[in-house]
């Protein structure tokens, strides 16, 4: 009976064990690794040569610091003033929304996300573009999970 009970407690601390283990592994899988908060000019400086993840409040903040910089929604309404707010393959309207900011090529950029509204029916996304913090250029690419892709260059002023 002893043993039994020895037995019944090392499954139940293995059991515990492992799910402590899973849960610590799914929490360190959800963590963005490519996030970074800038506080200073200095930690701005560190990061130029790398693209990574920056909270959009701090892209603002440096834009404010410049003559030309601009807001999210500046960004967006950028958008639609050059890249047009009908798309001119099928006429459906389209959307565009910051869904976060990136420093990348020695630039801050707003991450757009870039929908268009399919036969009056439903949104449907289309990709993502990318809008510097001066207004200055809008990069096309691609945004996947702890990663974004700066593609080709789709408008410069």
């Amino acid at each position: 009976m002893k043993q039994n009970k020895t037995a019944v407690v090392l499954i139940v601390a293995l059991w515990v064990i492992t799910l402590t283990m899973s849960f610590l592994a799914g929490t360190m899988a959800c963590q963005k690794p490519n996030t970074i908060e800038i506080e200073t000019e200095n930690d701005y400086e560190e990061i130029l040569p790398y693209t990574v993840e920056i909270p959009v409040s701090d892209a603002e903040a440096l834009a404010a610091r410049q003559e030309n910089g601009i807001t999210k929604e500046e960004a967006e309404k950028l958008c639609y003033k050059v890249l047009g707010d009908v798309a001119d393959e099928n006429g459906f309207p389209i959307s565009y929304r910051c869904i976060g900011a990136v420093s990348a090529n020695n630039k801050c950029y707003y991450v757009m996300h870039n929908t268009w509204l399919v036969d009056n029916n439903h949104w449907s996304y289309i990709g993502n573009c990318f809008v510097s913090y001066d207004g200055e250029e809008i990069y096309d690419g691609y945004v996947m999970p702890a990663k974004y892709e700066i593609t080709r260059l789709r408008w410069e002023k």
